[in-house]
């Protein structure tokens, strides 16, 4: 196997590593967590952990510690043997005002009986897994938006990600909604409609009368307006023009939003990630069209890897070349604390 960062052989299925070569990749979201072990026997493995870790409140560390405990369980029951070097884990929420994880460095510690943990925004371990430890910029789209730029020293540039009242220009919510204001604006007659996009929200909604009612009740409005994303994908490849336009105008924000993190004095380099670019040409193309006047010197390159694969690679790092290991809380922390590195109050 080869690690997609950095290049280097990692073993494959059929190597006789030993225990201690194995590091875990965690990837934590608001519903729960993923975890995958890298070593010769269980190279690519991911097991879900279960459980809501992410909420207005804050981080909930007590939900998240169980849910990857249970997680850890099927592992260790799979693979007795196994014993974790380090622990790379990309966290969502991290960055919010209301994100106190303190102590989870330790308790990530001792729930994988790991020397080594690393943690990070997972707009860090995105950014890694699609550039590796390089200055640039990526951009991550989903049902949100959001930018970061760096360059691993000085610089921490974030571009958007202030949710679907405030930003998230470019984004699966941004769509939904922008494919779901077509299509009222096709039932009440109005210019710019579309109604390709008005039946095809009411085949995921229902009647438009009752629409508002079914999304605005409801804890995850973004979401729900991020489901209607791939209908007004439909709608763009049957040739649906407003559909289209959605899409190339979601283009332009993301471009915008990645230019606005690239950082000065380096050599400007630009990815992306995230679910939203699954569509393909439909936001690659456009997206690539508009980089190139958001950012006529930026040089794009398509990612190398995902969230995941980045959280393995800070983990690889901190034992491997853990003086190359950047620690910059809130982005990065880690334990043992990466040399020449100071704490903040209240840091993990």
């Amino acid at each position: 196997m080869t690690d997609p960062i950095t290049g280097t052989h990692t073993g494959t299925q059929g190597d006789a590593r030993a225990p201690g070569d194995c590091v875990a990749a965690v990837d934590i979201g608001g519903t729960g967590a993923r975890v995958r072990l890298s070593d010769g026997r269980t190279a690519g493995e991911i097991v879900r952990a279960p459980g809501r870790t992410v909420s207005a409140a804050g981080i909930d560390s007590d939900a998240l510690l169980a849910g990857l405990a249970t997680a850890l369980d099927t592992l260790r029951t799979a693979h007795p043997h196994l014993r974790v070097e380090a622990v790379g884990a990309g966290m969502s929420g991290l960055l919010g005002l209301t994100a106190r994880p303190d102590g989870l460095l330790g308790r990530l510690s001792a729930l994988f009986r790991a020397p080594r943990v690393v943690l990070a925004s997972d707009m860090v371990t995105s950014y890694v897994g699609a550039l590796g430890i390089r200055p640039g910029a990526v951009v991550a789209a989903g049902t949100g938006a959001v930018a970061l730029g760096t360059d691993f020293r000085d610089q921490w540039l974030r571009s958007d990600g202030w949710g679907h009242l405030l930003g998230d220009e470019g984004s699966g919510a941004w769509i939904g909604a922008a494919g779901l204001r077509a299509a009222m604006r096709a039932h009440d007659r109005r210019p710019g409609g579309s109604a390709p996009l008005l039946e095809l929200a009411v085949e995921r909604f229902g009647e438009p009368a009752g629409l508002p009612g079914r999304l605005y009740p409801h804890g995850d409005v973004a979401g729900r307006m991020a489901a209607f994303a791939p209908d007004v994908a439909r709608a763009a490849h049957r040739g649906d023009s407003v559909a289209h336009d959605i899409w190339r105008r979601a283009a332009v924000h993301l471009a915008r939003t990645v230019s606005a993190a690239l950082p000065s004095g380096t050599d400007p380099v630009v990815s992306w990630c995230g679910q939203l670019f699954s569509a393909g040409d439909l936001l690659t193309d456009p997206f690539l069209e508009a980089l190139r006047t958001a950012a006529p010197h930026a040089r794009p390159v398509p990612p190398a890897g995902s969230s995941l694969d980045g959280a393995a690679h800070l983990a690889r790092l901190s034992v491997e070349r853990p003086d190359e290991l950047p620690d910059t809380a809130p982005y990065i922390r880690s334990l043992p604390p990466a040399s020449g590195t100071s704490r903040t109050p209240g840091s993990v």
